[in-house]
């Protein structure tokens, strides 16, 4: 195996070409997840020369006043805060940073190509990529991990997550941002609530059978297939989210339109601030608000400030442009933290060509989150709160952006 920690980011450019032209030969990992906790480093997710796998985020100076920041501790203590997409990879120290950073609650995404899968010694091959077998070993996993932790539980009704907030335990709301899972078999969708899924995106980044994604052609896009009408149909039934995060401007429209219930946007950029495929329109967000749903702000310094560096006042920035398009009691964020995974593991997906992450940004600096000064972690949600209160945000409105919005929606849909 090619010694992985020498390459530049542009052999790493080549090397996700080789890994969508062929099934990596990567040995796979034997699972163990239903009777017993997996070691650290053994088999999900790590790299051990990450940063802030385990140092806490930086505390950024936003010239408060001692009083204001005494104001913004005992904020940020007493309302809910959820991230619509706290981390798509796990390790040691999650919980324990994200439980500094005050989180509530956070869809934690799973399925993407295995948790397991998530190392520096191997590559995810093509077909590891939201499979149904590797959704159903995440759940396994992840359950069995939170299982009996005293400063973590899985949340999958409303009532879990105001536990959650009153014990001061971290909340896993199980998510997955794919729907590839099902194939054309609605019924995976019920047994994928059953297990303990909350929400389903639609779409990744390449279009799919129900709608179309963020990096689809313009002139190729759609709204949603007929088989997308009865997944979101199935999902109301069933009170389930539908996110739209990665999706086309135009399956966000037509899923808020379609569904009955609000819908939620879970993670994205806007295109009125940086100019970029994947991020969506302001009618996107108009629609989806309009509908009752909530978007959030994804943190990705190149979404957000087109540059691989940037820092959390370039986050609010985008927030407060999202209030100013969707309305305060329709804008949330979305993290997207993978500070786990390596960068060769995350181009060995079959829609990470070289071609597409040229159209997104250089990556020169990984885990991404390393270059949001910040923002590095799950642990610098107090930033938010602090930097919405250095902005002149009422508490009131501040307790809406930091999770109130998406609570709501949660309440409504899942119950």
């Amino acid at each position: 195996m090619k010694n992985l920690s020498n390459l530049s980011r542009r052999d790493m450019l080549a090397l996700s070409m080789k890994a969508s032209l062929a099934t990596v030969a990567a040995t796979q990992m034997p699972f163990a997840f239903a009777n017993e906790k997996m070691p650290y480093g053994s088999a999900y997710s790590y790299n051990p020369d990450f940063k802030y796998l385990r140092n806490p985020a930086t505390v950024f100076d936003f010239g408060l006043t001692p009083d204001q920041e005494e104001h913004a501790k005992e904020l940020h203590k007493s309302i809910v805060v959820y991230d619509a997409l706290m981390e798509c990879s796990y390790y040691e120290d999650l919980v324990k940073l994200s439980k500094l950073g005050g989180l509530t609650a956070g869809h934690m995404s799973l399925g993407i190509t295995g948790l397991n899968n998530f190392r520096p010694d191997q590559l995810p091959a093509p077909d590891d990529w939201w499979s149904w077998e590797n959704l159903v070993r995440d759940m396994a996993f992840i359950q069995n991990e939170i299982r009996g932790r005293k400063d973590a539980m899985i949340c999958t009704s409303h009532a879990d997550i105001m536990q959650a907030h009153k014990t001061g335990q971290v909340g896993f709301i199980p998510t997955t941002q794919n729907i590839q899972f099902m194939g054309r078999d609605t019924s995976k969708i019920n047994e994928a609530y059953a297990m303990g899924l909350r929400a389903i995106q639609l779409t990744y980044n390449p279009s799919n059978m129900v709608g179309s994604g963020s990096l689809e052609l313009p002139e190729r896009r759609f709204g949603l297939s007929e088989l997308g009408h009865r997944a979101v149909g199935t999902m109301n039934d069933l009170g389930m989210i539908v996110d739209t995060g990665h999706c086309s401007p135009e399956t966000m429209i037509a899923a808020a339109n379609a569904s009955s219930d609000p819908i939620i946007i879970s993670h994205a950029g806007m295109q009125s601030k940086i100019k970029q495929f994947r991020a969506t329109t302001d009618e996107a967000l108009r629609v989806v608000a309009d509908k009752g749903g909530v978007a959030g702000v994804i943190s990705v310094p190149a979404a957000i400030a087109g540059s691989d560096k940037c820092t959390v006042n370039d986050y609010l920035d985008n927030i407060e442009h999202a209030i100013n398009v969707a309305g305060i009691d329709h804008v949330g964020f979305g993290s997207d933290f993978i500070i786990a995974a390596t960068f060769e593991a995350i181009l060995s997906a079959p829609s990470w060509d070289p071609a597409v992450v040229a159209q997104i940004g250089s990556f020169e600096v990984w885990p991404w989150s390393d270059g949001h000064v910040g923002y590095e972690n799950t642990s610098a949600y107090p930033n938010l709160t602090r930097g919405l209160i250095a902005r002149g945000y009422s508490d009131e409105d501040i307790a809406k952006v930091m999770g109130g919005n998406f609570l709501r929606v949660f309440k409504e849909v899942v119950g």
